[in-house]
């Protein structure tokens, strides 16, 4: 079954947002990669749901080993081939300054949790990986839950699990701002909302709404225009009301900067960015994008997404280097866009290769795994291809 194009230009419009966020000209882009959490959970939770139909006979041992056996060959090779490239840098220019200390915590998909840590070492070339590692954690966990969820309390369970996701989320505050060896304890307000951003059982919600979108009656019913655009707009209306409220949200962030620090933003907000993202999700998979989203047709925006894993992983190379020779270059209107144009198109051309002469050869394995095959989704309809890319 083919793969919905238009879904890889939203990855592609996603990643290009996180970069301009790295690159401090767009503070509200980190949302790139809370859509990315719903298309996860879309994605992999259908070929889990499948799975259980496909499997009966072979048992779960036969397709988790296939699942985990294409996992892997999908997304290890480019993580780990960018973290030899920050190992080898470390060794001849001693850069990144603390890849000694962290390398522990970045090989073990765990630099999410290393980020709550006081003496957590930040480095821009690496920092970005913790998402990565949320999404690993849940790969790990959410397909057994599927697994074992009874067919016929599904929906059930997942429409608890959503305000369940918010006090999880409380309960992750209230933990990092009172042990005195994390970042949250007498921290600032964006410190104290750190552990609800990063920890992978914070977001528990995005996934559930990926999964809620793999029933046909679910989806079609949020891809309707009028609940897109009415989710647009109350996240863009409650998004400039805390604008207008709190003087320390600049307009620059549209009232949903990183952490989402006040008005208890980091407990609700994350929901009604999920719920957003999946009505978008759901317009492009019925087909009822309308024309606002009309761009997600352009095929150089669609093949930009399909190696936008490649970009999310190289960006803040660019972005370091960037940062670093700026200063030296003259100075004239505009030049912060044009040097992000200038980090995007280099970065999509080194993402291109990484993709065609490295990512490849092992797609082509992965695609050669005798069990069922993961590209196939609940519903007949629409087609798509469950390959994550960050």
């Amino acid at each position: 079954m083919k793969h919905n194009p238009q879904l890889d230009a939203m990855r592609a419009v996603a990643a290009f947002a996180i970069i301009a966020h790295h690159y401090l000209l767009f503070p509200a882009g980190w949302i790139g990669v809370q859509f990315f959490f719903v298309l996860s959970g879309f994605l992999i939770s259908g070929i889990i749901i499948k799975g259980k139909e496909q499997y009966k006979k072979a048992g779960i041992v036969a397709f988790f080993k296939n699942f985990y056996q294409r996992r892997i060959l999908r997304l290890f090779p480019l993580y780990y081939g960018y973290v030899f490239i920050l190992g080898l840098f470390y060794i001849f220019v001693k850069k990144p300054e603390a890849f000694n200390i962290e390398w522990p915590w970045i090989l073990t998909y765990s630099l999410n949790f290393r980020w709550l840590f006081h003496n957590y070492s930040f480095h821009m070339v690496y920092g970005h990986l913790w998402s990565l590692s949320a999404e690993w954690q849940f790969y790990l966990v959410w397909p057994l839950f599927l697994w074992y969820l009874p067919k016929k309390y599904t929906n059930r369970w997942l429409l608890c699990l959503i305000p369940i996701a918010m006090l999880i989320r409380i309960a992750v505050y209230l933990v990092c701002n009172h042990l005195n060896y994390l970042v949250g304890f007498n921290g600032s307000a964006e410190s104290e909302a750190l552990a609800p951003y990063v920890l992978p059982f914070s977001h528990l919600d995005a996934f559930v709404f990926g999964t809620l979108l793999c029933n046909s009656k679910f989806r079609k019913a949020i891809s309707r225009p009028v609940v897109v655009y009415s989710c647009i707009a109350i996240t863009v209306t409650a998004g400039f009301t805390l604008v207008w409220l709190l003087p320390s949200y600049p307009i620059a962030s549209l009232g949903w900067p990183s952490n989402l620090p006040l008005a208890y933003q980091w407990v609700w907000g994350y929901s009604l960015l999920n719920i957003t993202s999946a009505a978008i999700i759901a317009a492009l998979v019925e087909g009822k994008g309308a024309r606002f989203f009309e761009f997600t047709n352009i095929t150089g925006l669609q093949y930009l997404g399909k190696i936008s894993y490649g970009i999310y992983v190289y960006h803040p190379l660019l972005i370091f280097a960037a940062l670093n020779y700026r200063d030296k270059l003259p100075s004239f209107p505009g030049k912060s866009i044009v040097e992000l144009i200038f980090i995007v198109m280099i970065t999509s051309v080194i993402a291109h290769f990484s993709y065609k002469y490295w990512e490849k050869p092992f797609l082509k394995k992965s695609k050669k795994q005798t069990a069922a095959p993961e590209d196939l989704i609940p519903e007949p309809k629409p087609d798509l291809k469950p390959e994550m890319i960050h």
